[in-house]
Protein backbone atom coordinates (compact mmCIF):
# COMPACT_ATOMS: atom_id res chain seq x y z
CA UNK A 1 0.00 0.00 0.00
CA UNK A 2 1.15 3.55 -1.09
CA UNK A 3 -0.25 6.59 -0.05
CA UNK A 4 1.15 10.31 0.46
CA UNK A 5 1.11 13.01 2.85
CA UNK A 6 2.54 16.67 3.18
CA UNK A 7 3.97 16.16 6.56
CA UNK A 8 4.81 13.36 8.45
CA UNK A 9 5.59 13.32 12.17
CA UNK A 10 7.16 10.58 14.19
CA UNK A 11 6.27 10.46 17.34
CA UNK A 12 3.10 11.21 19.34
CA UNK A 13 4.63 13.09 22.51
CA UNK A 14 4.11 16.61 23.29
CA UNK A 15 6.21 17.69 20.75
CA UNK A 16 4.43 15.64 17.69
CA UNK A 17 1.22 16.51 18.95
CA UNK A 18 1.73 19.95 19.27
CA UNK A 19 3.67 20.47 15.94
CA UNK A 20 0.53 18.81 14.08
CA UNK A 21 -1.71 21.12 15.46
CA UNK A 22 0.81 23.96 14.87
CA UNK A 23 0.73 22.63 11.18
CA UNK A 24 -2.73 22.19 10.48
CA UNK A 25 -3.32 25.58 11.91
CA UNK A 26 -1.54 27.26 9.31
CA UNK A 27 -3.12 25.28 6.60
CA UNK A 28 -0.93 22.33 6.08
CA UNK A 29 -2.98 19.61 4.89
CA UNK A 30 -2.15 15.91 4.58
CA UNK A 31 -0.48 15.80 8.00
CA UNK A 32 0.46 12.52 9.35
CA UNK A 33 1.35 11.03 13.14
CA UNK A 34 2.68 7.87 13.41
CA UNK A 35 3.25 7.23 17.21
CA UNK A 36 4.63 3.30 17.74
CA UNK A 37 2.85 3.04 20.57
CA UNK A 38 0.20 5.55 22.04
CA UNK A 39 0.28 9.25 22.68
CA UNK A 40 2.28 10.09 25.81
CA UNK A 41 3.88 6.81 25.89
CA UNK A 42 7.51 7.78 26.03
CA UNK A 43 9.28 10.66 28.04
CA UNK A 44 6.24 13.12 27.85
CA UNK A 45 4.44 10.84 29.59
CA UNK A 46 6.97 10.43 32.20
CA UNK A 47 7.69 14.16 32.99
CA UNK A 48 7.22 16.14 35.82
CA UNK A 49 5.60 18.72 34.41
CA UNK A 50 7.80 22.01 35.88
CA UNK A 51 6.87 25.29 33.83
CA UNK A 52 9.35 27.47 34.39
CA UNK A 53 11.04 30.62 32.60
CA UNK A 54 14.68 31.08 34.24
CA UNK A 55 16.49 30.50 30.54
CA UNK A 56 19.86 32.45 29.31
CA UNK A 57 18.67 33.69 26.24
CA UNK A 58 15.94 36.11 24.60
CA UNK A 59 15.37 33.94 22.23
CA UNK A 60 14.30 30.99 24.60
CA UNK A 61 12.54 33.65 27.20
CA UNK A 62 10.10 34.63 24.16
CA UNK A 63 9.26 31.10 23.82
CA UNK A 64 8.81 29.66 27.08
CA UNK A 65 6.77 33.52 27.58
CA UNK A 66 4.67 32.58 25.04
CA UNK A 67 4.67 28.67 25.42
CA UNK A 68 2.96 29.94 29.57
CA UNK A 69 0.25 32.21 28.20
CA UNK A 70 -1.06 28.97 26.70
CA UNK A 71 -0.87 26.80 29.60
CA UNK A 72 -2.75 29.88 31.14
CA UNK A 73 -5.66 29.68 28.17
CA UNK A 74 -5.43 26.25 27.06
CA UNK A 75 -9.11 25.77 26.83
CA UNK A 76 -9.53 29.09 24.72
CA UNK A 77 -6.28 28.74 22.42
CA UNK A 78 -6.38 24.83 22.34
CA UNK A 79 -8.91 22.86 23.57
CA UNK A 80 -9.33 20.69 26.96
CA UNK A 81 -7.05 21.19 29.72
CA UNK A 82 -3.47 21.52 30.37
CA UNK A 83 -3.79 20.88 34.31
CA UNK A 84 -1.56 24.32 34.69
CA UNK A 85 -1.40 25.25 38.54
CA UNK A 86 0.69 28.84 38.65
CA UNK A 87 1.71 28.42 42.22
CA UNK A 88 4.66 30.27 41.25
CA UNK A 89 8.57 29.03 41.44
CA UNK A 90 11.29 30.03 43.30
CA UNK A 91 15.09 29.30 42.14
CA UNK A 92 17.27 29.15 44.33
CA UNK A 93 21.53 29.62 43.60
CA UNK A 94 24.58 29.87 45.18
CA UNK A 95 26.80 33.02 45.46
CA UNK A 96 28.87 31.59 43.13
CA UNK A 97 25.77 31.30 40.31
CA UNK A 98 24.51 34.80 41.29
CA UNK A 99 25.93 37.16 38.52
CA UNK A 100 24.57 34.39 35.92
CA UNK A 101 21.52 34.42 37.17
CA UNK A 102 21.17 38.72 37.64
CA UNK A 103 22.12 38.78 33.44
CA UNK A 104 19.94 36.26 33.25
CA UNK A 105 16.81 38.03 35.31
CA UNK A 106 17.89 41.09 33.15
CA UNK A 107 16.66 39.16 29.63
CA UNK A 108 13.90 37.88 31.63
CA UNK A 109 12.43 42.05 32.46
CA UNK A 110 13.27 42.92 28.74
CA UNK A 111 10.93 40.20 27.03
CA UNK A 112 8.00 41.16 29.54
CA UNK A 113 8.59 38.03 32.15
CA UNK A 114 7.23 38.47 35.82
CA UNK A 115 9.80 37.75 38.15
CA UNK A 116 12.30 39.30 41.38
CA UNK A 117 15.72 38.38 42.72
CA UNK A 118 15.66 38.21 46.54
CA UNK A 119 18.16 37.62 48.90
CA UNK A 120 18.34 34.31 51.40
CA UNK A 121 17.18 36.29 53.97
CA UNK A 122 13.26 37.29 51.78
CA UNK A 123 12.48 34.19 51.37
CA UNK A 124 10.76 33.67 54.91
CA UNK A 125 7.90 35.80 53.51
CA UNK A 126 7.04 33.81 50.38
CA UNK A 127 8.16 30.21 51.76
CA UNK A 128 9.15 30.09 55.28
CA UNK A 129 9.26 26.31 55.15
CA UNK A 130 12.84 26.75 52.70
CA UNK A 131 16.23 26.66 54.71
CA UNK A 132 18.04 29.52 53.10
CA UNK A 133 21.64 28.41 54.14
CA UNK A 134 23.96 28.64 51.39
CA UNK A 135 22.03 30.14 49.14
CA UNK A 136 23.43 33.13 47.42
CA UNK A 137 20.22 34.52 46.03
CA UNK A 138 16.82 33.23 45.13
CA UNK A 139 14.72 33.88 41.78
CA UNK A 140 11.01 34.42 42.51
CA UNK A 141 8.51 33.67 39.19
CA UNK A 142 5.14 34.36 40.84
CA UNK A 143 2.67 32.92 36.81
CA UNK A 144 5.19 30.07 37.35
CA UNK A 145 4.44 26.11 38.27
CA UNK A 146 3.23 22.73 36.65
CA UNK A 147 1.03 21.74 34.02
CA UNK A 148 -0.09 17.51 33.22
CA UNK A 149 2.08 17.05 30.09
CA UNK A 150 -0.30 14.40 29.05
CA UNK A 151 -3.22 16.35 29.09
CA UNK A 152 -1.82 18.76 27.37
CA UNK A 153 -0.34 16.31 24.03
CA UNK A 154 -4.18 14.97 24.60
CA UNK A 155 -5.71 18.29 23.67
CA UNK A 156 -2.97 19.30 21.33
CA UNK A 157 -4.03 15.97 19.25
CA UNK A 158 -7.53 16.16 19.89
CA UNK A 159 -7.26 19.90 17.99
CA UNK A 160 -5.05 18.58 14.94
CA UNK A 161 -7.88 16.25 14.91
CA UNK A 162 -10.09 18.50 14.35
CA UNK A 163 -8.01 20.19 11.69
CA UNK A 164 -7.77 17.24 9.75
CA UNK A 165 -4.51 15.57 10.67
CA UNK A 166 -4.50 11.72 11.23
CA UNK A 167 -3.06 10.45 13.88
CA UNK A 168 -2.30 6.67 14.24
CA UNK A 169 -1.27 5.30 17.21
CA UNK A 170 0.60 1.53 17.17
CA UNK A 171 2.61 2.42 14.02
CA UNK A 172 6.38 1.89 14.66
CA UNK A 173 8.00 3.62 11.40
CA UNK A 174 10.79 0.98 10.50
CA UNK A 175 12.31 2.94 7.52
CA UNK A 176 12.98 6.49 6.27
CA UNK A 177 13.77 6.49 2.38
CA UNK A 178 16.94 9.25 0.99
CA UNK A 179 16.98 9.90 -2.11
CA UNK A 180 20.04 12.52 -3.38
CA UNK A 181 20.22 13.61 0.07
CA UNK A 182 16.57 14.49 0.45
CA UNK A 183 13.84 12.29 2.17
CA UNK A 184 10.99 11.48 0.36
CA UNK A 185 8.99 9.03 2.85
CA UNK A 186 8.90 6.64 5.45
CA UNK A 187 7.78 2.94 5.66
CA UNK A 188 5.66 1.71 8.46
CA UNK A 189 6.73 -1.90 10.34
CA UNK A 190 3.50 -3.35 7.96
CA UNK A 191 5.04 -2.14 4.80
CA UNK A 192 3.37 0.28 4.06
CA UNK A 193 4.82 3.62 1.91
CA UNK A 194 4.04 7.14 3.08
CA UNK A 195 5.88 9.52 0.31
CA UNK A 196 5.86 12.79 1.88
CA UNK A 197 8.73 15.55 1.03
CA UNK A 198 8.80 16.72 4.99
CA UNK A 199 9.43 14.29 7.66
CA UNK A 200 9.31 15.45 11.37
CA UNK A 201 11.85 13.30 13.76
CA UNK A 202 10.15 14.15 16.80
CA UNK A 203 10.72 10.72 18.92
CA UNK A 204 12.11 12.21 21.81
CA UNK A 205 13.92 9.35 23.75
CA UNK A 206 14.14 7.35 20.27
CA UNK A 207 15.68 10.06 18.11
CA UNK A 208 18.81 8.90 17.43
CA UNK A 209 17.35 5.68 16.53
CA UNK A 210 14.78 7.31 14.08
CA UNK A 211 17.67 9.31 12.89
CA UNK A 212 19.54 6.72 12.40
CA UNK A 213 16.99 5.66 9.63
CA UNK A 214 17.96 8.00 7.43
CA UNK A 215 22.07 7.59 8.09
CA UNK A 216 22.12 10.43 10.20
CA UNK A 217 24.18 10.64 13.98
CA UNK A 218 22.51 12.37 16.51
CA UNK A 219 24.86 13.12 19.57
CA UNK A 220 21.94 12.04 22.19
CA UNK A 221 22.55 10.12 25.37
CA UNK A 222 19.41 8.95 27.43
CA UNK A 223 19.18 8.98 30.91
CA UNK A 224 16.45 8.63 33.63
CA UNK A 225 15.81 10.49 36.83
CA UNK A 226 14.12 9.07 39.33
CA UNK A 227 11.29 10.50 40.51
CA UNK A 228 10.38 10.28 44.45
CA UNK A 229 6.71 10.84 45.85
CA UNK A 230 6.34 11.83 49.13
CA UNK A 231 3.05 12.09 50.78
CA UNK A 232 2.76 15.29 53.14
CA UNK A 233 1.60 15.33 56.31
CA UNK A 234 -1.32 17.57 57.99
CA UNK A 235 1.46 19.42 60.09
CA UNK A 236 2.88 20.75 56.89
CA UNK A 237 0.50 23.11 56.11
CA UNK A 238 -0.52 24.44 52.67
CA UNK A 239 0.86 23.17 49.42
CA UNK A 240 4.32 24.49 48.63
CA UNK A 241 5.44 26.18 45.26
CA UNK A 242 7.69 24.92 43.08
CA UNK A 243 11.32 25.47 44.53
CA UNK A 244 14.30 24.38 41.95
CA UNK A 245 17.39 24.64 44.65
CA UNK A 246 20.58 24.63 41.61
CA UNK A 247 22.63 25.28 44.30
CA UNK A 248 22.71 21.68 45.70
CA UNK A 249 20.47 20.13 42.52
CA UNK A 250 17.32 18.88 43.58
CA UNK A 251 13.34 19.86 42.96
CA UNK A 252 10.48 19.74 44.41
CA UNK A 253 7.04 19.95 43.15
CA UNK A 254 3.49 20.13 44.58
CA UNK A 255 0.95 17.44 43.17
CA UNK A 256 -2.99 16.77 44.35
CA UNK A 257 -3.76 14.56 47.09
CA UNK A 258 -1.24 16.13 49.65
CA UNK A 259 1.56 14.52 47.42
CA UNK A 260 5.26 15.99 46.49
CA UNK A 261 7.55 15.05 43.47
CA UNK A 262 11.17 15.16 44.37
CA UNK A 263 14.12 14.24 42.39
CA UNK A 264 17.61 15.38 41.18
CA UNK A 265 18.51 18.60 39.04
CA UNK A 266 22.25 16.83 38.22
CA UNK A 267 22.80 16.98 34.62
CA UNK A 268 24.81 13.51 34.68
CA UNK A 269 22.99 10.97 32.12
CA UNK A 270 26.78 10.10 30.52
CA UNK A 271 27.34 8.45 33.79
CA UNK A 272 24.27 6.21 33.56
CA UNK A 273 23.07 5.90 29.92
CA UNK A 274 19.89 4.10 29.50
CA UNK A 275 18.19 2.14 27.02
CA UNK A 276 15.18 4.30 25.64
CA UNK A 277 13.01 0.57 26.09
CA UNK A 278 13.64 0.24 29.41
CA UNK A 279 11.24 3.66 30.50
CA UNK A 280 9.27 2.66 33.15
CA UNK A 281 10.96 -0.62 34.32
CA UNK A 282 11.32 -0.30 38.12
CA UNK A 283 14.08 1.69 39.14
CA UNK A 284 16.48 -0.02 41.98
CA UNK A 285 17.74 2.11 45.21
CA UNK A 286 20.98 2.18 44.27
CA UNK A 287 20.41 3.82 40.67
CA UNK A 288 17.66 6.12 43.21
Amino acid sequence: MRRTADAVIIGGGVTGASLAFHLASRGVKGVVVLERKFLAAGGTGRSVGVIRQLYPSPETCRMVLSSLRVFQNFREVVGGDSGYVGCGALIGVSPAMLPSLERSLEIQREVGIRAELLPPHELARLEPRIDPSGLGAVLHEPESGYGDPTAVTLGYAAAARDRGVAIEQGVAVTEIRVDGGRVTGVVTQTGESIDSRVVVNAAGLWAGAVAALAGITLPIVVGRHPVFIVKRGAAFGPPHPVYLDLAGGTYVRPETGDLTLTGSLVEDETRHPMDPELLGSEAGFEEA
